[in-house]
């Protein structure tokens, strides 16, 4: 049996071409043009994806997908909106939002495909599953070997575009895999790091990088699962979110940073999560002039 999608957009022309691209990947597709009629598909129907736009008359996808999950708890969910993602991080953490297409210019339609079976399949990690070129690997078993394994990944991806979006991002997502997830230390007490240290073998970090015709790409998995899906979301909410006078909540936070640095520096910035297994990092940069527009929000826990 295909698996069924549910649909939801006030705009019959997005509601045609995407309705029509996911029947053509042997999805069972049914179209709802607001919340209201989504709710009363479920009420009729089985799905096993409700993917709806932000931005409708009356009911909003946030509540949508409340109410449709409160009813429907096995369902799984995605937004989709044409907006900047930053403007919904408040409500996306409310709502534990992970997932928000962004439509971009042209639409990238390939990325839609991968997201939603991503989803539906609950299978994410690896590299390979969003970079199809040759993947390159290390094995990070001490705090000392950060530098050499940044200045391996940069000198494979040759292109500049990507050298300089990386080169911020990595040296964070790095740091964060060592000192965070695989040693446990706390972000308010850094003055009583132990910088150089080792790592145990169930502590280890593990990089991947490489790149095809269309992008680079970098993961970075560590084999403790301590980050929460709730935790990113209210790191990249403080992180955008202005007070009074304009200035950024965790401007003066001594942790997490980090992840809003890293998710500004790279087109697509992914977190996969198996609570008390794994955390994985998957950072995406597109070749220059490659789908402009808003970077998604991707994250998945399970």
């Amino acid at each position: 049996m295909h698996e069924r999608i549910l649909l939801v957009d006030d705009e019959p022309d997005l509601l045609d071409i995407l309705g029509d691209f996911l029947q053509d990947l042997d999805y069972t597709v049914t179209c709802a043009s607001n919340g209201g009629e989504a709710l009363a598909a479920l009420e009729q129907s089985a799905f096993d994806l409700l993917l709806s736009d932000i931005n409708m008359p009356g009911m909003k996808g946030f509540e949508l997908l409340e109410k449709a999950t409160s009813l429907y708890p096995r369902l799984k969910t995605a937004l989709i909106t044409a907006y900047d993602v930053r403007d919904y991080m408040r409500l996306a953490r409310e709502y534990n939002i992970g997932n928000i297409i962004a439509k971009t210019t042209p639409f990238n339609f390939d990325e839609i495909e991968l997201l939603l079976k991503n989803i539906i399949s609950e299978s994410v990690f690896g590299l390979e599953r969003y970079v199809t070129g040759k993947l390159n690997t290390f094995t990070l078993s001490h705090s000392n070997q950060i530098e050499d394994v940044m200045k391996k990944i940069l000198d494979d991806i040759t292109e500049s575009r990507h050298k300089r979006k990386f080169r911020q991002a990595l040296g964070e997502i790095l740091v964060n895999a060592v000192y965070y997830g695989a040693k446990n230390e706390q972000g308010d007490k850094k003055n009583e790091w132990e910088i150089e240290v080792a790592l145990d073998t169930n502590e280890e970090v593990f990089v991947t990088w490489g790149t095809d015709n269309e992008k680079a790409g970098v993961a970075v998995r560590d084999q403790k699962g301590r980050l929460t899906k709730q935790e990113v979301l209210h790191w990249l909410e403080r992180n955008t979110t202005k007070n009074e006078e304009g200035l950024s909540l965790g401007l003066f936070d001594e942790h997490g940073k980090g992840l809003y640095i890293s998710r500004e520096s790279i087109d697509r910035f992914i977190v996969n999560i198996k609570r008390n297994q794994t955390t994985e990092i998957v950072m995406l940069n597109y070749n220059e002039g490659l789908f402009d527009g808003y970077r998604p929000l991707w994250i998945h826990e399970f």
